[in-house]
């Protein structure tokens, strides 16, 4: 299952000509099937060249030949790239995330985000969630500035 981050100046988790060996040396490979949820065409799994639809979730990529077959039948490695798999969440998972979330409302609808977070009205749980406020990260995310390029404050 990939869901990195890619971006041209990170290699690739796998790339064609890696996978072209692996089914050149071996007859029956054990990489068999992968679920690309980052889909980035052509990002890290190379060869993830399309999306595929919850209704078709995948498609055959043979490394041999570089051929994909809309089925998951015939040589070569399955790929998923179901690109809004995240949000195909069943009803039950759905209704129980809303019920959970429910019991925050009130007290992020009663906040004054003019104040300093601590003084905001946020109930300590939503507190610990936030991020960024008033456009500064919080204490337990300023580790987060290194990867931002910013000075630590």
């Amino acid at each position: 299952m990939n869901g990195i981050y890619w971006d041209t100046c990170y290699p690739r988790l796998i790339t064609k000509k890696e996978t072209r060996s692996l089914f050149e040396k071996e007859e029956h490979p054990r990489l068999q099937i992968i679920g690309d949820i980052s889909c980035d065409l052509g990002g890290s799994i190379e060869f993830t060249h399309r999306l595929t639809e919850p209704d078709k979730p995948v498609f055959m990529y043979n490394p041999l030949t570089e051929a994909t077959v809309d089925d998951y039948t015939g040589k070569g490695i399955m790929i998923m790239a179901v690109d809004n798999l995240p949000c195909e969440l069943p009803r039950e998972s759905s209704t129980y995330f809303s019920s959970v979330l429910k019991e925050f409302i009130p007290s992020f609808l009663a906040a004054d985000f003019s104040q300093s977070l601590d003084e905001s009205g946020l109930s300590s749980s939503l507190k610990k969630a936030v991020v960024l406020y008033q456009g500064a990260l919080t204490s337990p995310y300023k580790y987060l500035s290194k990867y931002l390029g910013e000075k630590k404050t």
